[in-house]
C-alpha cells in the first residue's frame, strides 16, 4: 500500500481553504464598502481638523466601524439620488414626449386649415371668374355699330393662339381707311370685348376675343335666330359693358 494523508485531514485542509477564500472576499467588499467613509473621513482631517477631533474621529483607522456608518449613509445618499435622477429623466422625457405629440398635432391642424383655406380661396376666385365671364346685366346701355359688329365677328373666326392687327382687319372687311378700324378696335377693349396685346408684329397691337366677346356673338346669335332677324337688321346691337 502507498502511504498518504488520511482522509480527514484532507477533508479539513479544504474547508479550511474555502473558509479563507471566503473571509478573504467578504474583508475586501467590507473594504470596498468602506471607500467613500474613508474618503470622506480623510477629507475632514485634512481640511477640518477641529471638527474630527470634536467628534472625535481624528484617530479613526480606515475600515473601522465609523468608516462603515458614515459610507453606509454615503451609499444611501447615492441610491436617493440615482432614483430620483431617475424619475427626473423620466418626468423630463414624458414631458418632452407629450410636447412634441402637442406640437405635431397643432402643426397638422394648421396645415389642414390652410389647405382648406387655401381650397376656398381657389374655389372663390374661380366662381368669381366664371361670374365675371357670364355677367351680361351691367348699368350703361351701349351700341355697336354696323363696323364694330363686323371686327368683332372677324375675330371669332380666329383659331386658339393667335392674334389679328388692324390692318389685317381692315383688309379682311375691305376697309380702305385702317384709322376707323383702329377706333372700333380701342372701342371694343374698352367694353372688354377685345383683348389688346402689343408687340403682335411689324410693331402693331394684336388682338383676340375674349371670354365676355364670346358670350356676346353667341347671345345675339340665339336672339337673331329667336327673333328669325335679317342680316340686313343685324349692324347695330346692343350691349350692356362691365363697369371700370
Amino acid at each position: 500500500m502507498t502511504a498518504g494523508l488520511p482522509v480527514g485531514q484532507d477533508s479539513t485542509s479544504d474547508a479550511g481553504a474555502v473558509s479563507d477564500a471566503l473571509a478573504d472576499a467578504g474583508q475586501r467588499l467590507y473594504h470596498g464598502f468602506c471607500v467613500p467613509g474613508d474618503y470622506v473621513l480623510s477629507v475632514l482631517n485634512a481640511y477640518a481638523p477641529r471638527v474630527t477631533q470634536f467628534l472625535g474621529l481624528d484617530a479613526i483607522d480606515h475600515a473601522s466601524v465609523a468608516s462603515g456608518i458614515v459610507s453606509g449613509v454615503v451609499w444611501l445618499v447615492a441610491i436617493l439620488l440615482i432614483v430620483i435622477a431617475y424619475k427626473l429623466v423620466r418626468a423630463v422625457d414624458r414631458a418632452l414626449t407629450a410636447a412634441v405629440e402637442r406640437l405635431y398635432q397643432a402643426l397638422l391642424r394648421t396645415a389642414r386649415t390652410m389647405v382648406r383655406r387655401v381650397g376656398i380661396a381657389l374655389r372663390f376666385f374661380e366662381l368669381k371668374r366664371q361670374a365675371t365671364l357670364a355677367k351680361t346685366e351691367i348699368p350703361e346701355q351701349v351700341t355697336l355699330t354696323a363696323l364694330e359688329f363686323a371686327v368683332l365677328r372677324a375675330h371669332a373666326r380666329l383659331t386658339p393662339g393667335h392674334l389679328l392687327t388692324a390692318s389685317v382687319v381692315a383688309s379682311a372687311l375691305k376697309v380702305r381707311s385702317s384709322a376707323h378700324v383702329e377706333k372700333a378696335l380701342s372701342r371694343l377693349v374698352g367694353l372688354r370685348l377685345l383683348h389688346r396685346t402689343f408687340g403682335a408684329g411689324d410693331g402693331e397691337e394684336g388682338y383676340r376675343l375674349t371670354g365676355p366677346g364670346q358670350l356676346f356673338l353667341a347671345a345675339n346669335a340665339r336672339a337673331r335666330a329667336t327673333q328669325e332677324q335679317t342680316p340686313a337688321a343685324a349692324p347695330r346691337v346692343r350691349y350692356r359693358s362691365s363697369p371700370g
